[in-house]
């Protein structure tokens, strides 16, 4: 993980300048680095010899280099991430090991009640390593009694599971989630959260997507849909942001609804396409049979498309 900004009043950087980088979110060394000299120039007071300095220092502390070989790359991204067992030890097993840090993710399922049940497993097993989560409650699915009676049932203090996820349930238009992100990626306490849940990215856009097109004739305006990609794209950049800086697993979850006719995805396909891209695991969960999750790597860049199956009850997730 990268250096606090703050680092940099050991090198004669002023305090001043250095609160002016963390208003526009810059908190790190790391994150420095990813923001471009014409950004900081924006900065009140900032010259290119203030920014060449501030560089010079921050170089001292965090070795900085345009560029860095594959192997490089691989043996200190390897280093820094961390798994996050989802419960299942056959999911486990696929993901090698677990959901990685430093990475977005994406649950998608026609059955939206197993990926609320999956997520609350993910919380309980996210508190037995002591480590926090914070839980964007967009769709109102979390749910109190679910993570205690799954917790006695796993033999955990579910009151000590609450203690850990930070649950924000107050976004509900696309301002407010930017808002709230910008402000997680200035705190200086999102070192101390292994997982970010968005519970369900989706719902921010689908409003965004009926307040756009008040009616099926509007469907093919490609700039208010050019607008709406351009959204998601500022939110994913923010989150990949946040989860680099901070080694930080991110999910995404989304309920495919295959009876609404205004349905964001299927009006604006690139959408799919832009979440295919951005994300690193995509986990599709399907129920089959007497309950039984049939959960199929749709993609990922390490792993092959295999798939698993599991029950969820309030004992956690049982391989099947």
């Amino acid at each position: 993980m990268s250096n606090s900004i703050e680092v940099l009043k050991k090198y004669n950087i002023s305090d001043k300048d250095i609160e002016k980088l963390k208003l526009i979110g810059i908190t790190t060394i790391q994150s420095l680095y990813m923001t471009s000299r014409k950004n900081l120039l924006k900065i009140k007071g900032f010259t290119e010899k203030k920014i060449l300095n501030i560089f010079n220092e921050a170089n001292k502390v965090e070795e900085y280099s345009l560029f860095q070989n594959g192997s490089d790359f691989m043996y200190q991204r390897n280093k820094n991430i961390k798994r996050i067992s989802t419960g299942s030890k056959n999911l486990d097993n696929i993901l090698k090991g677990g959901l990685e840090t430093n990475s977005l993710n994406e649950i998608i399922g026609e059955n939206y009640t197993n990926i609320i049940d999956f997520i609350h497993v993910l919380c309980i097993n996210i508190h037995k390593n002591n480590n926090k989560i914070i839980y964007f409650n967009l769709d109102n699915n979390f749910s109190k009694e679910k993570i205690l009676n799954i917790s006695k049932g796993m033999h955990v203090n579910g009151k000590k599971v609450l203690e850990n996820i930070n649950l924000i349930d107050d976004v509900e238009i696309y301002d407010d989630l930017i808002d709230k992100l910008n402000e997680i990626s200035e705190s200086i306490e999102i070192k101390d959260y292994s997982l970010i849940i968005i519970d369900s990215l989706m719902t921010i856009f689908q409003k965004l997507f009926i307040e756009s097109f008040s009616n099926k004739t509007q469907f093919n305006d490609i700039e208010k849909k050019i607008e709406i990609e351009s959204k998601l794209g500022k939110i994913i950049y923010i989150l990949k942001r946040i989860s680099l800086l901070n080694n930080i697993a991110i999910i995404i979850t989304r309920n495919i609804n295959l009876d609404a006719q205004n349905d964001l995805i299927k009006c604006d396909p690139n959408i799919e396409i832009i979440l295919n891209y951005e994300c690193k695991t995509r986990l599709k969960f399907k129920q089959i049979k007497n309950n039984i999750i049939k959960c199929i790597i749709l993609n990922s860049p390490t792993i092959p498309e295999f798939y698993c199956k599991f029950k969820i009850n309030e004992e956690g997730i049982l391989d099947c």
